[in-house]
């Protein structure tokens, strides 16, 4: 198709990422809905902002390196998955509220997913307000007291940054709401960071399960393409003919928030948690995928096969890889790695890199592009 075999290689193995990549996106949404992880990293990010949420300061003069505070996350991360309001009164209470309590779709994923700034705000004035005190006849003296005695009892840095954005307000109940959702957007916008760096890591993790169950070496399916010419051209078709119908699984998969590089994760209307055996448009993407998958692992013709053997009178079943380029073990696991690499960069990058290649044309020797001498 292109008379070039480094084009061509590059085609296939785009092709064969861009397929597995989607398939990966679609099992890390299957978890993240079972784990609810989007609720899991909006309570993150509020934690951050309503608990002083700083563990480095308990490790003492260790907390100033980098290493034991990676180790000392991850153990309250875990801590966090099963007991997300530990030591964190404030936060237990702001999602008790009715205005957050009722944003849940049911007991089994009662956090919500999703905030908006406007509820934060409100919300956040509901329970410095509470109930005023005797004396108080506005909000504002109410707010002004609470802040002032701590009755709700923030942290300490929680608690001066609040005060900070009443005083910057004037005591104006408007303003000061303003400057809470300026304060909750520029959290959630690095909460969002969070949660595609949480998405890239189970990329790489499936990604390495599928390599390694559908044995997806990079390395081998490499070296086929560029030494069978027929192997090559069959899968530079599959490319070509399949760029166009993922145009369409790009968009299913981004409009069900599952694959999305730039927008924010917490920015989108949708509250709620769709169960994924009753998503039909899933179904049927993963299903057309797996077909996919199979056709170009025939095409490549690398497989694993189970040989019974007698010897001995003993019955013993032996598994291995019949393909000759597949016959190093620490290839095949460096292919996989490869592989699961690739495909941690997500299905946007390799869907673009496909269309970018499938139109790419070589000049051909001798001629000249506009605008030459």
């Amino acid at each position: 198709m292109f008379s070039n075999l480094a084009i061509e290689v590059a085609l296939g193995l785009i092709f064969i990422y861009l397929l597995y990549s989607l398939l990966a996106s679609i099992v890390q949404e299957l978890l993240a809905r079972i784990f609810n992880a989007r609720a899991r990293i909006l309570t993150k990010g509020l934690r951050r902002m309503l608990e002083d949420d700083d563990h480095s300061r308990e490790l003492g003069v260790l907390g100033k390196f980098t290493f034991f505070n990676w180790f000392n996350e991850l153990r309250w991360n875990f801590i966090y998955f099963f007991l997300p309001f530990r030591h964190c009164p404030f936060l237990k209470k702001f999602y008790q509220t009715p205005a957050i309590r009722y944003l849940g779709e049911s007991s089994a994923s009662a956090r919500p997913a999703y905030i908006s700034p406007q509820i934060f705000s409100q919300t956040m004035v509901h329970l410095l307000r509470g109930t005023p005190p005797e004396g108080t006849t506005t909000d504002t003296d109410a707010i002004r007291e609470c802040l002032q005695a701590n009755t709700l009892q923030l942290g300490t840095d929680t608690l001066t940054h609040l005060r900070n954005l009443f005083e910057d307000a004037n005591g104006d109940i408007t303003k000061f709401r303003v400057n809470i959702e300026t304060w909750f957007n520029e959290t959630m916008s690095r909460a969002s960071g969070w949660y595609r760096k949480h998405t890239q890591t189970w990329l790489l993790v499936i990604g390495m399960a599928i390599a390694g169950l559908f044995n997806v070496d990079s390395i081998a399916i490499a070296r086929i393409l560029m030494k069978d010419k027929n192997v090559r051209e069959q899968m530079v078709q599959l490319a070509a003919s399949h760029n166009q119908n993922y145009t369409p699984v790009m968009d299913t998969l981004v409009q069900k928030h599952i694959i999305n590089s730039k927008d924010s994760t917490f920015y989108r209307r949708d509250t709620s948690v769709r169960m994924f055996l009753k998503d039909t448009a899933m179904i049927s993407v993963y299903a057309m995928l797996r077909n996919d998958a199979g056709d170009a692992g025939n095409v490549l013709g690398i497989s694993r096969q189970c040989v019974t053997d007698s010897t001995g009178g003993h019955k013993t079943i032996r598994c291995g890889y019949t393909h000759p380029f597949q016959q190093n073990g620490w290839l095949i696991f460096i292919g996989w790695c490869m592989t699961a690499l690739a495909i941690s960069l997500g299905a946007p990058f390799w869907f673009d890199l496909l269309g970018k290649v499938v139109k790419f044309k070589p000049v051909a020797p001798g001629t000249t592009t506009a605008g030459s001498e």
